[in-house]
């Protein structure tokens, strides 16, 4: 039941800068378990080793300090901290890495309240509203999608990819995803933007790079 539990904190990401943040994810809770487990623990065993006895008035013995195990105390947490700060970084700059040529490239534009994607080098553009959710197609593979709102500070967030970037009026930022395996994906603005903040789903199925070349070329004949 446990196993469950923990097993159920994070979704299991598609994309493989989802899979490092999931390791870090990983590494921090094991390592709060382990503080969690041995500082209850040592709480237990001295409520039971120095417990009042029966009869017994004389205080336990009294120290004022002790250097060493007050090294040992600071040092501990330090290192922790800085091992934890050296993987974020390195975590950090893996997620942020641009990929190498992306497979599709894809102009997102958030707005109040939907959103607007564009594939670059094309006329094609799917765009979605509260009443009618954007659903679009990506090939497998290296995905950038550029992200900018027309408004207010949206953030573009699909759970699966475990990674999510503000989308910011004025500014473009960049996402790059290598998606590893075809599959639907639910996305959300995950910033409070609003009256209808809750009504900007949308989706992106991810397919072989040859089905969504012939979607692309049908999107494209419509127009």
């Amino acid at each position: 039941m446990a196993t469950s539990l923990l097993g159920s904190c994070t979704p299991r990401a598609v994309t493989a800068q989802g899979r490092d943040v999931n390791t870090l994810y990983d590494i921090f809770f094991w390592i709060a378990a382990g503080v969690f487990v041995i500082t209850a623990g040592l709480i237990a065993w001295s409520i039971i080793r120095y417990r009042a006895k029966p009869g017994d008035e004389d205080l336990p013995k009294q120290f004022r300090h002790n250097l060493k195990l007050e090294i040992t105390w600071f040092a501990i947490p330090q290192a922790i901290v800085i091992v934890l700060f050296v993987l974020s970084a390195l975590t950090l700059t893996d997620v942020n890495e641009r990929v190498p040529e992306p497979a599709a490239t894809v102009n997102v534009t958030a707005y109040q309240w939907g959103w607007r994607f564009a594939y670059e080098g094309t006329d094609v553009e799917v765009v979605g509203t509260p009443q009618q959710p954007a659903e679009i197609l990506v090939p497998t593979g290296n995905l950038a999608f550029l992200l900018t709102s027309a408004d207010v500070v949206h953030a573009f967030y699909v759970p699966k990819f475990l990674i999510k970037r503000d989308t910011i009026p004025g500014r473009t930022t960049r996402l790059d995803v290598a998606v590893e395996a075809p599959g639907t994906f639910d996305g959300e603005c995950a910033e409070f933007c609003g009256l209808l903040h809750h009504r900007m789903p949308f989706t992106i199925e991810a397919v072989s790079p040859d089905q969504f070349q012939s979607w692309l070329d049908d999107m494209s004949a419509e127009i």
